[in-house]
C-alpha cells in the first residue's frame, strides 16, 4: 500500500490536466453552439429581409398601376388627349420618381439582407475560432499545471 502513494501525485496531476483539457474542449463546444444559433438566427433574418425586399417591390408596383389608373381616368374625364406631349411629359416624370423610389426603397432593403447574411458568416467564422482557441488555451494550461507538478 506504502508503494502506491509515490504515483498518487504525479497521477493526480495527470487526472487534473486531463478534465483541464475536457472542460476546455466543452467551453469551445458551447461557445461554437452559441455561436451557430446566432447565425442561424441571423440566417432568418437575412431571409427576412430578401422576402421585405421582394414585398417592398410589389407594394410600388402596385401604387404606382393605382396612380397610372387614376391619371388615365382624370386625362379621359378631363378630354385631354393621351399623346399630348405635356400630359406625357408629366406621365414620365411621376413614373420616373415612383421607379426611383421603389429601386431605392427595394436595394435598402436587399443591403439590409445582405448585412445580415455577413454577420451570419462572421458568426460561424467565431464559433468555429472560439472552440479551437478554448481548446488550445486549456491544453496549454494543463501543460503548464503537469510541467510544475513534474518539476
Amino acid at each position: 500500500m506504502g508503494a502506491a502513494a509515490p504515483f498518487a501525485g504525479p497521477a493526480l496531476a495527470v487526472a487534473g490536466a486531463g478534465m483541464q483539457i475536457a472542460g476546455g474542449i466543452s467551453e469551445g463546444i458551447a461557445k461554437k453552439t452559441a455561436a451557430q444559433v446566432e447565425t442561424v438566427r441571423l440566417k432568418m433574418a437575412a431571409e427576412a429581409g430578401k422576402v421585405k425586399a421582394l414585398q417592398t417591390d410589389a407594394a410600388f408596383r402596385e401604387e404606382w398601376n393605382e396612380v397610372d389608373q387614376t391619371i388615365g381616368s382624370i386625362r379621359a374625364g378631363q378630354n385631354v388627349e393621351f399623346d399630348s406631349p405635356t400630359a406625357m411629359a408629366l406621365y414620365g416624370a411621376a413614373r420616373d420618381r415612383s421607379d426611383r423610389a421603389r429601386v431605392q426603397a427595394v436595394s435598402n432593403e436587399r443591403l439590409k439582407a445582405l448585412g445580415l447574411e455577413g454577420d451570419a458568416a462572421a458568426a460561424w467564422k467565431r464559433g468555429e475560432a472560439a472552440r479551437t482557441s478554448a481548446t488550445l488555451s486549456a491544453s496549454m494550461g494543463a501543460l503548464s499545471t503537469l510541467s510544475k507538478s513534474f518539476s
